[in-house]
């Protein structure tokens, strides 16, 4: 991939161990200082070039960050997240290690959007690693492996800020789910899609029977869940799954775009929308109804409130920084 940052990050096999000076947890017990070491390294300062580091593991036996992923940053505030699939097997510990920079995104003050995508020739085939994920399977315990994001955001702690996927190839089983996660898709026109657990004697719990269902209605969904069958780009435009189709090898800039404008707007404004819909989701339509003018007085006496109108009377672009 093309140095688009002018700053190359890959993560691999390491340890950050975190502060014993700092008390304060995060919702899984741990300490909020060993996440944002490893977040500064990842995104590094002006004179980084190429770094190792990882967070100290959540929970026995949740392994190293996986050395599959290429993390770089673009302007400032983009997060790019790249996977690398060798096999169509998904190993628990890239689950993990996704959820990491997940959370990294969340509590970076200088990131506001993720873009993940694929470093080879497809997205990821979505078939669970069976040796791997045998013990969660037998034990069922998944709220304490997902101590960090819960990627596909099937239980929490989920994403708070916006995440804009990019795929080509095959995207399917879970890694179709790892792309409904996502709050904006781009796909090349040489993507094929498919939920095709029913096939594999088990179902999609990856969240595809709700989200797929709520992202492309009852039918749409049930029709391929149900068969196992695949489909392209252009009907998963139609259903709504996706938002931009694109010619193979454009899709990742395509996603890059849609990031930077997101960029540009007002991060706190950005993380209301996207708790507001999340609360409609899970709470109802009355809960989050009777939310929105509390919050919107809130965000009334922020700096960036006030930045929009300085910018209109100095007749120039906004520059929010999230205050």
């Amino acid at each position: 991939m093309n140095d688009i940052s002018g700053k190359r990050y890959e993560l691999h096999q390491g340890e950050v161990q975190p502060s014993r000076q700092l008390s304060e947890p995060n919702a899984g017990g741990l300490h909020r200082r060993a996440f944002l070491a490893g977040a500064a390294v990842l995104v590094g300062g002006p004179s980084s070039a190429q770094v190792q580091s990882s967070v100290t593991s959540a929970s026995a036996g949740s392994g190293a960050m996986p050395n599959n992923v290429r993390v770089e940053r673009v302007d400032g505030s983009i997060l790019l997240i790249g996977l690398r699939q060798e096999t169509d097997r998904v190993e628990l510990s890239s689950v993990i290690g996704l959820g990491r920079l997940l959370y990294m995104l969340d509590h970076d003050e200088a990131l506001r959007v993720a873009v993940l995508y694929s470093q080879g020739s497809d997205f990821v085939g979505g078939v669970l690693d069976p040796e791997s994920w045998a013990p969660v399977l037998r034990t069922g315990r998944f709220p304490e492996v997902f101590q960090f994001v819960n990627p596909v955001g099937t239980i929490p702690p989920r994403r708070e800020k916006p995440l804009v996927v990019a795929v080509q190839g095959k995207c399917q089983g879970a890694g179709h789910e790892l792309f409904l996660a996502a709050d904006v898709r781009v796909a090349s026109s040489d993507t094929v899609f498919a939920q095709p657990e029913v096939t594999r004697g088990h179902f999609p719990a990856g969240g595809a029977p709700i989200t797929f269902v709520r992202e492309a209605g009852w039918a749409n969904a049930m029709r391929y869940m149900l068969t196992g069958d695949e489909w392209g780009a252009d009907e998963a435009y139609r259903m709504g799954l996706v938002q931009y189709v694109t010619p193979p090898g454009k899709q990742l800039d395509r996603a890059i775009e849609v990031a930077r404008k997101i960029s540009a707007a007002a991060p706190l404004g950005i993380r209301a929308t996207i708790a507001s819909a999340h609360r409609a989701l899970s709470d109802g339509q009355e809960a989050a109804f009777a939310a929105l003018f509390p919050e919107l007085a809130r965000l009334a006496q922020s700096d960036d409130h006030e930045e929009y109108f300085r910018a209109i009377r100095e007749k120039r672009p906004p520059a929010f920084r999230g205050r």
